[in-house]
């Protein structure tokens, strides 16, 4: 009997002690509880992934002494992103050599398109009116092959300046020679150039020294109708006409050059834009998302849970 009683008052002792320390174990956990509140816990700033791996389960220890740490390796605590900045050096060297690829990088598609279109405009204006220069020149080159002769120019020189050339010289270049001779001694402004030059073709439909070449210079063999006398203002049809197509070609090629010209100023605009919309673009907006894990106290059991939260800040 007596070991039966002291079992029980051993047990009722017990189970005393447990109740008290039970208690305490309580009122000291509620404190606790209140100063974190009051600081670690309540703190709303992101935690980097360094900073929460060393204070979370520390703050987890301070709310339950028993509870385990925990692994916070397998992922990150906090992800934050903020749009990174666009070089402005980068953006003036894409616009340098492609107008509108620095506002491209810039997201301003639509200065982009402007820029990049007059470019496509530029060059279009360039290879257009530099085909037609072209067709027109093989037009008045052709037309001068056929109705201007250095033979008859010669002859013309003989009979109206009392030159002797031979005219009928075989060897091309000789017969150039001697015309050459001939022009010096006659004190005129020009010689003839090369055969079939760019300076050939524009000399003989520009100076009326070479007025006596074409073929309506004359009526008949060496009946001519321009003269010693009326040559430095007469203008034969054909001499009138090839210098009208000539003219043409030379108009083409003046249009052509606005097309290059445009473009060497739409690289410089388009490079100096791009550092004004990306300098722009860097200071006009900043979005900024943020993930972190937040610590919560469950008011029932006083355990710190990790909870997810998002945000995103755009600030103008």
């Amino acid at each position: 009997m007596k070991t039966t009683f002291l079992k029980q008052a051993l047990f009722i002792a017990i189970v005393f002690c447990s109740g008290i320390l039970y208690s305490q174990n309580i009122t000291d956990s509620k404190l606790k509880l209140n100063e974190s509140r009051s600081g670690l816990i309540t703190e709303d700033k992101i935690l980097t992934t360094e900073s929460a791996l060393n204070t979370v389960p520390q703050r987890n220890l301070l709310l339950n002494p028993a509870a385990p740490e925990k692994d916070f390796s397998s992922f990150d605590i906090n992800y934050q992103q903020q749009k990174k900045k666009k070089s402005i050096g980068l953006g003036i060297l894409l616009s340098a050599l492609v107008p509108g690829a620095g506002e491209f990088y810039g997201e301003n598609y639509l200065k982009a398109g402007i820029f990049f279109a007059v470019e496509l405009l530029a060059w279009g204006t360039y290879f257009y009116f530099d085909g037609k220069g072209n067709n027109k020149t093989e037009e008045f080159e052709k037309f001068a092959n056929e109705n201007w002769d250095v033979r008859r120019y010669a002859r013309w020189l003989n009979d109206e300046f009392q030159q002797s050339i031979d005219w009928q010289q075989q060897d091309l270049q000789e017969l150039r020679n001697q015309i050459i001779a001939s022009e010096r001694t006659l004190n005129f402004s020009h010689t003839l150039p090369e055969y079939y030059s760019q300076q050939y073709y524009e000399l003989i439909g520009k100076y009326q020294t070479y007025m006596g070449g074409w073929a309506d210079a004359e009526s008949g063999f060496g009946n001519w109708q321009v003269t010693r006398q009326n040559y430095e203002t007469y203008h034969t049809e054909m001499f009138k006409s090839y210098a009208i197509e000539r003219q043409k070609a030379n108009d083409f090629y003046d249009y052509a050059k606005i097309g290059p010209i445009t473009a060497i100023v739409n690289h410089i605009l388009s490079a100096a834009d791009a550092a004004w919309v990306i300098s722009t673009f860097n200071q006009k907006l900043k979005v900024q998302t943020g993930f972190r894990m937040q610590n919560r106290v469950s008011p029932y059991t006083y355990e710190i849970k990790q909870i997810p939260t998002f945000n995103l800040s755009v600030n103008f």
